[in-house]
């Protein structure tokens, strides 16, 4: 049983090393070393996700390494399949093959040190297929200005979480890092002298001086029933983990009305989006009015290697983009380059690009008209906002990201009205750092 090939020695060192070892010694590795190298492997390498796939002929091992996908080693379906079994039993999930999606949390030995690891199983035509994501401990720590929002979001939102007491909506689809800044807005009212108390489903960082209350839907705990107990705990803040359909969206606006302020995320494209989401889970105009004071949205893009990256005029596609949605085309431009620093990439590393906007009057009275969401967007872009674009447009000019990493972001917005100018930056000017240099990445 051996592996059949390793396509990144580089970054699978650990693995490497156990395979030379084993055939050294005329020995076949156990199912538990291949785990803990791979984890060894992608906790060094910075990974958020691994994915282990079926094929035909074997299993397919792939690193989610800032956002993109590098594929990393490929086991026989023999030794794939006891990777699989290993890491299910590792989560309290049934080994056997499943027939339906399994989820569970686990922590993993590696290195001398547990590793908190979400397991996510999918039954598949070819077999069935894993996907892992590590837990960093890191990002249930990071402070509110370590999310590389820019001065006017910061100030938004500072403002919007001391005084709340509505609803505070965290946007954007898996992997855009929601988790993370929720928990840095938890740590900031941690400081204050109030009382948070959460319903999560799972309960994957541990906050020490705030209440956690961990989904039991065998119990009859779910979101719903969560929210209402947690009503009578006196809370100042309550935050739920994920608003995911009707009934826990009742049990938020419910909870919201009370006069408690409200923290959640969702999944919708823009802030605009949001409105909309919450209307298909049922919610009326009058009640999302009455409630919204904060809705923000966000993804992640990758950061320029500060090694190698290259000042130079953009390219013909980038001009072609730029005029295309009305924006100036800059003389000079940040490209991505690669070296061994960024295993030749030419990214390091993550940073957050949000939209946000706190409702007005104005704002609630387009609401209450059924205003669709493109009108609601165009209504709400008067405030000033930044669009999710023009944020990414604005790190770009700080050398911060690429304008080509910035066309890879699907679904930011593009039909927004184009406001802000590229700004041209000398030779001679060195890129204004983010007020962040933390990579945020998110567990939903």
């Amino acid at each position: 049983m051996k592996t059949l090939r390793v396509n990144q020695p580089e970054i699978t060192r650990e693995l490497n090393k156990l395979l030379r070892e084993t055939e050294t010694a005329n020995k076949v590795a156990s199912v538990t070393a291949l785990v803990s190298a791979i984890l060894d492997d992608a906790l060094r390498e910075g990974v958020s996700d691994l994915h282990l796939d079926p094929g035909a002929n074997g299993y397919q091992l792939r690193f989610r390494i800032d956002g993109v996908l590098v594929d990393t080693a490929n086991f026989s379906l023999d030794q794939g399949l006891q990777i699989l079994r290993t890491c299910k039993a590792h989560a309290d999930l049934d080994p056997a093959a499943a027939r339906v999606p399994k989820a569970g949390r686990s922590e993993f030995p590696v290195g001398g040190r547990n590793v908190a690891v979400r397991v996510a199983t999918m039954p598949t035509v070819t077999g069935e297929k894993l996907a892992l994501r590590l837990l960093k401990p890191v990002l249930a720590r990071l402070g509110i200005e370590e999310l590389g929002l820019s001065p006017p979001n910061f100030e938004v939102l500072t403002a919007a979480i001391h005084d709340s007491r509505g609803m505070i909506l965290v946007s954007g689809p898996t992997g855009s890092g929601k988790t993370a800044t929720a928990y840095a807005l938890l740590h900031e009212l941690q400081n204050t002298n109030r009382s948070i108390v959460t319903i999560e489903e799972p309960v994957e960082y541990v906050i020490d001086g705030i209440t956690q209350i961990q989904v039991n839907e065998k119990q009859g705990l779910d979101f719903t029933e969560g929210v209402k107990g947690l009503l009578r705990l006196d809370p100042d803040l309550i935050f739920m983990g994920e608003m995911r359909d009707q009934a826990s969206a009742r049990a938020a606006l419910d909870a919201a009305n009370s006069g408690h302020a409200f923290l959640s995320t969702l999944h919708a494209s823009d802030t605009a989006g949001i409105v909309t989401v919450l209307r298909n889970f049922g919610i009326a105009d009058h009640e999302i009015a009455a409630t919204l004071d904060l809705i923000l949205a966000q993804r992640l893009i990758r950061r320029l290697c500060p090694a190698c990256r290259k000042h130079a005029p953009p390219t013909p596609a980038e001009v072609h983009w730029l005029k295309s949605w009305g924006y100036h085309v800059p003389t000079l431009t940040w490209h991505a380059m690669g070296c061994p620093q960024c295993r030749h990439s030419g990214y390091q590393g993550r940073i957050g690009v949000f939209e946000m906007c706190r409702l007005q009057e104005a704002d609630a009275d387009v609401i209450l008209q059924h205003a669709d969401e493109h009108t609601l967007r165009r209504h709400i872009r008067h405030h000033g906002m930044l669009s999710l674009v023009e944020d990414a447009l604005l790190k770009a000019a700080d050398g911060i990201t690429s304008l080509a990493e910035i066309q890879t972001m699907g679904g930011i917005g593009f039909y927004t009205l184009p406001q802000l100018p590229l700004k041209e930056v000398s030779t001679e000017e060195a890129p204004r750092e983010p007020l962040t240099t933390a990579t945020a990445t998110d567990g939903a």
